[in-house]
């Protein structure tokens, strides 16, 4: 497959999510990616998204831009704000033996990234915030696999 690469740049606000699942949508269409792995991908890059367009901008409204490139059968997806810097692997893992009226508010978000993507990575270069997600082609779902469902 031919090296795929996109870029899209919007404000951080909820109201450009459909921009952004739109976008992924199309890209991830390129690349081949099953619909399982694409609404996974999906998933993830929309909860990214919300946190920047909720707590990286606490004064204002800033752009928000995500690369999209297909690297070594690897999907990799780069999610960049110039908000308040904030390394999201930080956040501890909740507890989910704990009922929901003893966990505490927030973290679910992270921890439902982690667990949609293979791989994320986040560095600050810069006045950037970079969250790297990345998808390996070889998690796609049985559903691209030649005669599924013949003898």
């Amino acid at each position: 497959m031919k090296k795929q690469t996109s870029s899209i740049t919007v404000k951080a606000s909820l109201e450009n999510l459909e921009r952004i699942n739109s976008f992924i949508r199309l890209w991830t269409k390129k690349v081949g990616l099953s619909p399982g792995s694409e609404n996974q991908l999906l998933l993830a890059v929309e909860e990214a998204c919300v946190n920047v367009a909720k707590y990286a901008y606490p004064e204002f409204t800033g752009p928000v831009t995500i690369d999209c490139r297909l690297d070594g059968g690897s999907l990799i997806l780069q999610i960049r704000d110039e908000g308040v810097p904030f390394n999201p692997l930080k956040t501890p893992e909740p507890d989910l033996a704990l009922s929901l009226e003893e966990r505490e508010v927030g973290g679910l978000g992270i921890f439902f990234i982690r667990r949609l993507v293979d791989e994320v990575k986040y560095q600050r270069e810069g006045k950037f915030n970079v969250l790297t997600l990345s998808k390996s082609e070889a998690k796609r779902t049985l559903s691209q696999k030649d005669g599924e469902g013949e003898e």
